[in-house]
């Protein structure tokens, strides 16, 4: 319920139940922990997904996320 995308040029730390967000690019969080409907289910070639009450999070350089916590945090400066 939780998908995680990174561009090119661009990487995660890990440390412990958080990371940092290092590079030129973004990452993208997507948050399905409480979607309310979805068609997921009904899926098949023909029919476009729907998905109601979606979390999203676009991340640069220096963000932190918490994994537990499933939030966002700006950092004062990028890790080196």
């Amino acid at each position: 319920m939780l998908g995680i995308g990174i561009d090119e040029d661009t990487a995660i730390l890990l440390e412990g139940s958080a990371f940092d967000v290092l590079g030129a690019g973004a990452v993208y969080i997507v948050d399905g922990a409480e979607v309310t409907r979805s068609n997921i289910s009904e899926a098949s070639p023909e029919k476009t997904l729907s998905m109601h009450d979606v979390r999203q999070h676009l991340l640069s350089e220096g963000d932190r996320f918490d994994l537990e916590a499933r939030a966002p945090s700006p950092q004062s400066h990028a890790p080196s």
